[in-house]
């Protein structure tokens, strides 16, 4: 039996390139023990990339013109995020499933290592069998949790707040 298996039927998607699905869900610590294995970082980087694609385009279709960009900017932050990420990992239980070596397994997976392994599940989808897959995966999991986080609308986390405080003693000075 695939050893990827149970997460594609969980998923409902069968690679077509197992070694992508095995590669997402390795993290990098575990290349401390087996150097030739390929983790999930480059995926993560694509993954990420397609998400500020589909989630900026979905924006822009819902909201249209009546925000400016900056209140655009804000949403997606705050949907583009670990803790939006890792919660979404978390819904289809990536914890059960992600690759980590000896020692990061007795500390635990943390929620910013479910969050890059979302990431690289995406660019893993992406690449295997293109952005309607990822769509398609995507809307069906997680309509909801976007559709919560849109209607929020810009709430500036704190790192956007810290971020103006900065700015704001810089120009005080």
């Amino acid at each position: 039996m695939n050893e990827n298996f149970k997460i594609e039927k969980k998923l409902g998607i069968t690679f077509k390139n197992p070694n992508l699905l095995g590669s997402a869900l390795t993290h990098s610590s575990l290349r401390f023990e087996n150097e030739n294995l390929e983790s999930n970082e480059i995926l993560e980087f694509v993954g990420d990339s397609i998400m500020y694609f589909i989630i900026t385009i979905h924006l822009y279709k819902k909201l249209g013109t009546n925000q400016n960009s900056g209140n655009f900017s804000i949403i997606r932050s705050n949907i583009i995020s670990n803790q939006t990420f890792a919660k979404f990992a978390k819904k289809i239980e990536l914890e059960k499933y992600i690759k980590v070596s000896k020692g990061q397994n007795k500390v635990g997976v943390t929620d910013a290592m479910l969050s890059n392994c979302f990431e690289a599940l995406i660019g893993a989808i992406y690449i295997d069998s293109g952005i309607t897959k990822v769509k398609t995966f995507f809307w069906k999991n997680y309509t909801n949790e976007i559709k919560n986080l849109v209607k929020k609308g810009p709430a500036k986390n704190i790192k956007m707040l810290e971020n103006e405080e900065k700015q704001k003693s810089i120009q005080d000075q």
